[in-house]
């Protein structure tokens, strides 16, 4: 199992030094997909640690629900995305996204889940010819209205039926939402990538705190074992990022 954590390329060199063995770096503040012509900040050549893959996708204004949802938008960012995560050798974007994938006020929820579908096929083969997964992330109700279970974002993976398109499991989300962990054997073979953070506050995994062993003992049931990323609310991320990681590594060879 890889450990990581979310940060920019610009923090590359100590978070290395913390022990990290991967970035996980920003849609809309690296890649860009907003803007037609792009250049990295950091050559990839250059970059003390890989960036594996990306969070934080579609912007609030591109729509993929509600009567504004604009596909072919949709499609046209996830082009440049992709393309640009695979210059930089990354393989998965996270599809998170809860503003953009929001049902607005009176809009269906069936309405908007098919909309989601729709959005997945569309993307799913773009995704795919570029060498990278999205990573499709329930996310809870406090921060959106759509696929808050991984159940129902399973299911809507699976009518998507797209190559490109798969999983996300995050403990934040996953403990908020009272998940049972027998949620995720349905998830073999199509668990793309892993968020973590202690369910009380956020904050960074660590002793005294909640006890992650079941969870990675899942995992390694339903045969997960490729990147784990901490994304997490911070006090002192230099100070707090090392111990976070040694815990952690203790615990999924504990599990």
């Amino acid at each position: 199992m890889q450990f990581g954590v979310c940060a920019g390329p610009e923090d590359a060199a100590w978070v290395k030094e913390a022990g990290a063995e991967f970035l996980e770096a920003h849609v809309q503040n690296f890649l860009r997909p907003m803007v037609e012509t792009w250049q990295p900040s950091v050559a990839r050549a250059d970059l003390p640690l890989p960036i594996a893959g990306y969070n934080c996708f579609f912007p609030n204004d591109v729509r993929v629900t509600g009567p504004g949802a604009d596909l072919s938008a949709a499609e046209a960012y996830a082009r440049r995305a992709c393309e640009r995560a695979a210059g930089m050798g990354s393989d998965f974007i996270v599809f998170g996204s809860g503003g953009a994938r929001k049902a607005p006020d009176g809009w269906p929820r069936e309405k908007a889940d098919e909309q989601i579908v729709a959005c997945l096929r569309a993307i799913g083969p773009i995704a795919a010819e570029a060498g990278v997964t999205i990573a499709m992330e329930p996310l809870n109700r406090g921060e959106t209205n759509v696929l808050n279970e991984v159940p129902e974002t399973l299911e809507a993976v699976r009518r998507a039926d797209a190559p490109g398109v798969a999983v996300l499991c995050d403990l934040f989300h996953f403990s908020l939402e009272k998940e049972p962990l027998e949620h995720l054997d349905a998830c073999r073979g199509i668990l793309a990538h892993v968020h973590i953070a202690e369910p009380q506050r956020r904050a960074p995994p660590g002793p005294g705190m909640s006890d992650y062993r079941p969870f990675f003992a899942k995992l390694k049931a339903i045969g997960y074992d490729r990147r784990i990323s901490i994304e997490c609310l911070w006090d002192d991320m230099k100070a707090e990022l090392a111990p976070s990681l040694e815990f952690l590594r203790g615990e999924w060879a504990a599990a």
